[in-house]
């Protein structure tokens, strides 16, 4: 995999099918697209290429502190993992900026033809291509002809049942711990890649010693609660019970989350783990022994060995 810094000169030796979006969550609607790239790209003898941005657009447009302030279903480096394991071997990545946000259609598709010279650009149905107040879509491509490239957009959105697929479903649904729903969206599990970091400890005084996981400012946390999970360890994987949240039981406690590994030996301090997460068990309670806490757990890893057991 390569990922591409758009300010930088490169010559890719070829002429590629491009496709541009922020591509939140690569869910299946995203991958439709992606796969009609694909085909393009053996039809016309080529290869494709992803250009997204390595900051959403709405972080650089809207305060930090709104109220809807958005939360992210990947960091770059899960979003680049899920586009390079769907064959995509170079990834372009522009830092999105308001002066970036300026640019026209037009102008943009300029820039694209002098840096890369596609022949062929895919959009999605619903992307807004350019500026709010850019030319009509037909007048782009019309446009892009003359420039020697062929720009479409597929026509239809992708539903699973009745839930028109979009990243803002995704996150309706991981908000809600519907994790069943989020998953067959995304086309896969959700997960979230995260570094062990030092906590309370409090998990070795009672048996069960937890992997405390450092947590992405820009993450969509799920539904605060516990979860049956599996974790890549060192390319090995484990089962275990999730807890997101705020820990009632300790007072004055951060959001955590930590993370009981089945029958892993060994020091977790520093390593990289990626949770997937299964099913939601229960929302967080508090305690008022830490006796009573521990019998909880205990609950919670039999169910989760038993959701485990039939995944």
């Amino acid at each position: 995999m390569e990922i591409i810094p758009f300010n930088k000169e490169i010559d890719l030796g070829f002429s590629p099918v491009m496709t541009v979006g922020m591509f939140d969550g690569v869910h299946i609607g995203h991958q439709k697209l992606l796969t009609l790239l694909k085909t393009k790209a053996r039809e016309l003898g080529t290869k494709p290429i992803v250009i997204t941005f390595d900051n959403h657009p709405r972080l650089i447009l809207q305060p930090k502190d709104a109220k809807d302030s958005i939360k992210l279903l990947q960091t770059n480096e899960e979003r680049f993992e899920k586009l390079f394991s769907l064959g995509f071997e170079k990834i372009i990545t522009i830092p999105f900026s308001k002066e970036f946000s300026q640019i026209s259609a037009v102008d943009f598709l300029d820039i694209l033809m002098k840096k890369y010279s596609p022949q062929y650009l895919l959009m999605g149905y619903d992307n807004n291509f350019g500026r709010k107040y850019a030319e009509e879509f037909e007048d782009l491509v019309a446009e892009s002809k003359l420039k020697g490239l062929i720009l479409e957009r597929t026509d239809e959105c992708v539903f699973f049942e009745k839930t028109k697929v979009s990243s803002t479903q995704i996150r309706k649904a991981l908000e809600e711990g519907d994790i069943k729903l989020a998953s067959s969206m995304l086309g896969g599990d959700y997960i979230f890649n995260g570094t062990v970091i030092q906590g309370n400890q409090i998990g070795r005084t009672i048996n069960f010693p937890t992997a405390n996981i450092g947590i992405n400012e820009n993450k969509l946390l799920p539904r605060f609660g516990v979860y049956a999970v599996r974790v890549n360890v060192e390319n090995k994987f484990y089962d275990g019970v999730l807890n997101i949240g705020i820990r009632p039981t300790i007072d004055n406690s951060p959001i955590t989350i930590e993370t009981f590994i089945f029958d892993y030996k060994g020091n977790l301090y520093d390593k990289k783990l990626r949770i997937h997460f299964i099913e939601y068990i229960r929302p967080e309670e508090k305690f008022y022994k830490l006796e009573e806490l521990k019998e909880q757990i205990e609950l919670d890893c039999i169910k989760a060995k038993e959701i485990l057991s039939i995944q």
